[in-house]
């Protein structure tokens, strides 16, 4: 019967700050029951013969349930010496005039006190389910966030937490020792901590949030961020803090996270400057005998560079493979390759370096031949080729049944893109051979300095 009792009382039970146990207006509530009470039961007095303090009952319920138990036994007292004052004869006097009212009062006064008593047993009830679910939820949503919570005993120096704070710290005790937290905490940052925990002494400490190493028993060192807030006793000088409360969280995914970012920007800063470097000296040792040539050599090139940097990208700077990269720089003779150009080669991948610099050096011999070479007529033929032998990488651009070609009366910037830059980018040797019967390139360097 009580707990169906109490399911009901639920129902009714709602907190109202202002009206909390042992505040004004808790006691406030008390009188202003009790009047309400007494008004209604005066007013109903001609229809409630034999019923004297049914009014009386349910102020005591709600001012008991509402503010505890103090409102609730003020509220009973009045309850009784209004009863007796104003409903029972003679009105207006404390003395009764029958002993059936007086034994009435004398039962009416302790099971009024009973019941308080009984309700804020059930309102404690009530109060501890609540506490709990709502505890449950916060548990829920600091799981969901995988945080954990911590709370630090200053006079003990121990500090307790739930399991997520046990598998972070890698420990199984309910409550650990400070000195023993601070034993899992990586050495660079041990002092850092210390004098964080000792902030936490200063009358003025205020929230923190703090981020270091913890190192477990297996070795693994993991990144924590911590929140955390001091609690005081006393006030003026001889405030102190007694302890503190917090959450934890294993950030070590996020710190690996912006370590690679920070990684990958250098980097890109670091290719950045180099492909800058590139268009710099296309631009500087570019040779033409009109602006308009200048601007299509220049043009040419950047876009040459550009078809490559594309490649790099799709294959997120992890190289390309030799075969991609000579039909990105033979994309204007796409159909013929199969047929007048020929592309023979292992399942080679250059890194981002060499397929840069090798790259731009397929674009000018295919710039050369297209213009005096093999591709400027209709029977010409390319060979392109790559091979390995033992640790050294070869790639080889032959050119054949063309029109007779000669050695370039002036070394452009197409003959240091074709030798100088392959040379010095991968530490090899090229040979390039204008013979009248075609011209042909030739790299040999390191596989080391070329391939992944």
């Amino acid at each position: 019967m009580r707990e169906t009792l109490a399911k009901r009382l639920r129902s009714f039970y709602f907190d109202v700050p202002a009206l909390r146990p042992g505040t004004v207006g808790a006691y406030a509530l008390a009188l202003v029951s009790v009047g309400v009470a007494t008004a209604l039961r005066v007013a109903l007095d001609p229809y409630l013969e034999g019923a004297q303090f049914v009014t009386f009952f349910p102020a005591i319920v709600i001012t008991t349930l509402i503010s505890g138990f103090g409102a609730g036994f003020l509220c009973a007292v009045l309850s009784t010496a209004a009863a007796d004052f104003f409903v029972l004869s003679p009105h207006f006097s404390f003395v009764p005039e029958s002993s059936a009212d007086l034994a009435d009062l004398l039962v009416f006064g302790p099971l009024a006190s009973y019941s308080v008593i009984v309700i804020t047993q059930m309102r404690f009830a009530i109060e501890r389910q609540q506490a709990e679910a709502s505890k449950d939820r916060l548990q829920l949503a600091l799981g969901a966030a995988q945080l954990g919570w911590w709370q630090y005993d200053a006079p003990r120096r121990v500090v307790s937490g739930d399991t997520r704070f046990k598998e972070i710290f890698d420990v199984a005790s309910d409550e650990v020792p400070l000195d023993e937290i601070m034993k899992r905490v990586h050495p660079d940052d041990a002092e850092r901590v210390l004098e964080l925990r000792a902030a936490l002494d200063r009358a003025d400490a205020k929230p923190y949030a703090h981020e270091y190493r913890v190192q477990r028993s297996d070795g693994r060192v993991c990144w924590v961020e911590t929140h955390g807030l001091a609690y005081f006793e006393r006030v003026g000088r001889e405030r102190r803090a007694v302890g503190g409360v917090g959450t934890v969280a294993d950030i070590t995914e996020r710190k690996e996270r912006e370590e690679k970012e920070h990684l990958l920007m250098r980097e890109v800063n670091h290719r950045a400057r180099n492909m800058l470097s590139v268009v710099d000296a296309i631009a500087h040792q570019t040779v033409a005998n009109s602006p308009e040539d200048y601007v299509e050599h220049v043009s040419e090139r950047i876009r040459a560079l550009a078809a490559q940097q594309d490649l790099l990208v799709r294959s997120e700077w992890h190289g390309v493979e030799i075969a991609d990269l000579a039909r990105a720089q033979l994309s204007h003779f796409a159909d013929l390759i199969g047929s007048r150009i020929a592309m023979q080669g292992a399942k080679l991948r250059l890194n981002p370096a060499s397929a840069q610099a090798i790259g731009l050096a397929f674009h000018e011999l295919a710039t050369n031949a297209a213009k005096y070479g093999a591709l400027s007529t209709g029977a010409g033929r390319v060979d392109v080729g790559w091979w390995t032998d033992g640790d050294t990488l070869t790639i080889s651009w032959t050119e054949r049944d063309g029109p007779p070609v000669s050695r370039p009366k002036r070394r452009g910037f197409g003959s240091t893109v074709m030798a100088t830059m392959a040379e010095r980018t991968v530490d090899g040797k090229v040979d390039l051979d204008y013979a009248p019967l075609g011209v042909t390139w030739r790299l040999t360097c390191p596989t080391a300095n070329a391939l992944l």
